[in-house]
């Protein structure tokens, strides 16, 4: 069975939680253990000057087979299984949790403009459709660090897939704009899901 890495990230922008942060969590309660599944997991910093090294430093001392790494979308009604990483990184006049400021810069100087996963994820998004998840594909992982993560996972060749999950329902009634979410019970099962069957649909290594 490969050895899954699955990754979040701590709350950001003035909120007390994050679903990719209480996803972890659970997992790390033994959640995926009745599945058959073998993991790791870890909870990212939302901060420009930390995530890469801690990242490499993940990489490298545990060597996953594959990494889901997972994030908070606002505004988003569906758990997005995203396809791509963009060369950029744009916080759109905000900070980050150290301060720090992002203006559309490259990730990567010269560096290849997006990456796409190697992850059949049509294959995989039909699977948890019929399996009754809300799931669906995007080419769009944002400018944040979710996709700056993801481009860096991919552009290191690791077979990575970003899914991006909706704001649980107490995010969305505490910040009271009507924002779309969805309940924790409903992430957890896709999640369970997919950490089953994204083993049967990894590149073949080389």
């Amino acid at each position: 069975m490969p050895r899954l890495l699955v990754t979040g990230f701590e709350p950001f922008g003035g909120e007390p939680t994050n679903p990719s942060l209480e996803l972890v969590r659970w997992l790390e309660q033994g959640a995926a253990r009745e599945r058959g599944v073998s993991l790791d997991t870890a909870v990212m910093p939302v901060d420009r000057s930390r995530y890469a090294a801690a990242l490499a430093e993940l990489i490298e001392r545990r060597r996953p087979h594959a990494v889901i790494a997972l994030g908070q979308a606002t505004g988003r009604p569906t758990i997005d299984l995203e396809s791509t990483a963009h060369n950029a990184i744009d916080y759109r006049g905000q900070r980050d949790n150290g301060g720090h400021e992002a203006l559309g810069e490259a990730l990567e100087p010269n560096g290849p403009e997006a990456l796409e996963t190697p992850i059949a994820l049509g294959t995989v998004r039909a699977a948890l459709v019929h399996g009754g998840h809300p799931v669906a594909l995007s080419t769009d992982a944002g400018r944040h660090l979710c996709n700056a993560l993801y481009y860096d996972l991919l552009r290191r060749r690791v077979p990575a897939l970003f899914v991006h999950v909706p704001l649980l329902p107490e995010q969305a009634a505490r910040r009271g704009l009507g924002e779309p979410s969805l309940d924790a019970d409903v992430t957890r099962a896709c999640l369970l899901d997919l950490l089953q069957l994204l083993p049967e649909h990894l590149p073949a290594r080389p």
